[in-house]
């Protein structure tokens, strides 16, 4: 068995180069962050937030493994704090999350964190995590299959016919950045409709109101934005009611994420979504994108939407929660 030394990440400049480069092996699927680019959004992370983190270093002093506690601030849930057990596939799971988890705990007692509820995840498929949860308790509460669409297998013949219906009825899709010249209020007026739409995403907590200037911060600055895969749906009013958009976390283009797609109550029931999907989808295209990978509710129109346009199935995200009020 293999000896760790676990540790609270004391946030050195060495501590983040290492955490840049563990990131890099336990998540290729995300946009590789610099040392410079995690400090900084540390710094960014409200005071009056908890976000801790505890490190597994192996006998060549390497970090093996990655503990993570934190109040998810964009969400109104005080009471939860979210655990993210990291490990790198070279070292044991078996061994690894015990120590990790068993660190974290001490940590959330020394802060004396006042929280009734911890929340953690697993993919369905990695037996050995979730058996890890469900023995100290957790219990399932969403399940968010993952879908990826082939974009050569997508087949178009619906767009233009789409497009036309909305047209007709006085629906225009244009990009975020066409946004920008057209309206004066575009950020407050984006802000609103994303908000109007994030209360109705399925979560196991509820969401915090953004004011603008967090929006902006979490939104618009995030460097996988691309302005020219954002698209929103406006009404013949100039009212905003749709909104569907790709990020680009694939630093060689060959994949793009699905963001947030959704339409306002009102407005929904016409094919909007749909159709801003297909929009996101031709951009795919046009920019020499292979696939697009999201993930849904289980029980969301959206996921039946994506399986619809030829997204196909793949294994579930699952969030655990563990009530330690009792």
């Amino acid at each position: 068995m293999t000896n760790y030394t676990v540790r609270r990440f004391g946030a050195s400049n060495q501590e983040y180069e290492d955490l840049s480069r563990f990131l890099r092996i336990v998540a290729p699927e995300k946009r590789p962050e610099s040392a410079e680019e995690l400090r900084q959004e540390d710094g960014s992370w409200p005071e009056e937030s908890l976000h801790e983190r505890v490190a597994a270093y192996s006998l060549d002093r390497k970090m093996a493994g990655l503990g993570t506690c934190y109040q998810a601030y964009w969400q109104d849930s005080p009471s939860t704090v979210h655990v993210r057990l990291d490990i790198d596939p070279d070292h044991e799971k078996t061994h690894l999350l015990p120590l990790l988890y068993q660190e974290i705990q001490g940590l959330l007692d020394v802060r004396n964190c006042d929280f009734s509820r911890l929340v953690s995840g697993a993919r369905e498929d990695d037996s050995v995590r979730v058996h890890f949860l469900q023995e100290r308790g957790f219990r399932e509460e969403m399940r968010s299959p993952s879908s990826a669409l082939r974009i050569e297998n997508f087949d178009g013949s619906a767009c233009d016919g789409a497009y036309k219906r909305l047209s007709q009825e006085g629906i225009r899709l244009i990009t975020l950045a066409q946004l920008y010249e057209e309206e004066p209020e575009w950020k407050r007026k984006l802000r609103n409709l994303r908000w109007a739409i994030v209360q109705d995403v399925p979560s196991t907590e509820p969401f915090a109101e953004p004011s603008v200037e967090e929006f902006e911060e979490m939104v618009l600055k995030d460097p996988a934005l691309e302005e020219e895969a954002f698209f929103v749906a406006l009404t013949a009013d100039g009212s905003l009611v749709g909104m569907s958009n790709l990020w680009r976390n694939d630093p060689a283009g060959k994949r793009l994420d699905t963001g947030l797609t959704g339409v306002i109550r009102a407005h929904r029931r016409r094919g909007i979504a749909a159709a801003l999907k297909m929009r996101t989808i031709q951009y795919a295209q046009s920019s020499g994108a292979e696939t697009i990978e999201t993930s849904n509710e289980e029980g969301s129109p959206m996921l039946a939407l994506n399986l619809k346009l030829g997204f196909e199935p793949k294994p579930a995200w699952v969030e655990y929660v563990l009530d330690t009020s009792a």
